[in-house]
């Protein structure tokens, strides 16, 4: 799994307050800054869309966990797989990361 700009997740996880934007895809996640929207990011073959047109989901880190938004091409369990692989990396080892919401419901 690539990820791109991990030295922004690091920052937030580190501030303990901070909140920072991600788009994630098959074998990527892209850190920004919540100063921007996620559909104008476009980026390493990432797009989020209106009406589920792009290939990757939106989400958050926020000190309570991650938070991604709803996409009709991600189930639960294809979320779930990304986000365990993603949780095996050393950038993802913070156990505020282990807190997943998906669609607004915690998922495991």
């Amino acid at each position: 799994m690539e990820i791109i700009n991990s030295e922004l997740l690091q920052t937030a996880l580190a501030s303990n307050g901070l909140t920072v934007k991600f788009l994630l895809g098959e074998g990527v996640i892209l850190f920004f800054p919540v100063t921007q929207q996620h559909r104008d990011i476009k980026s390493h073959g990432l797009s989020y869309e209106d009406d589920y047109r792009g290939n990757a989901v939106a989400g958050l880190v926020t000190p309570s966990g991650a938070e991604i938004r709803f996409h009709k091409a991600y189930s639960d369990d294809r979320i779930r797989a990304l986000w365990a692989r993603l949780r095996a990396l050393p950038e993802f080892s913070d156990a505020r990361l282990s807190r997943l919401l998906y669609q607004g419901r915690e998922i495991h």
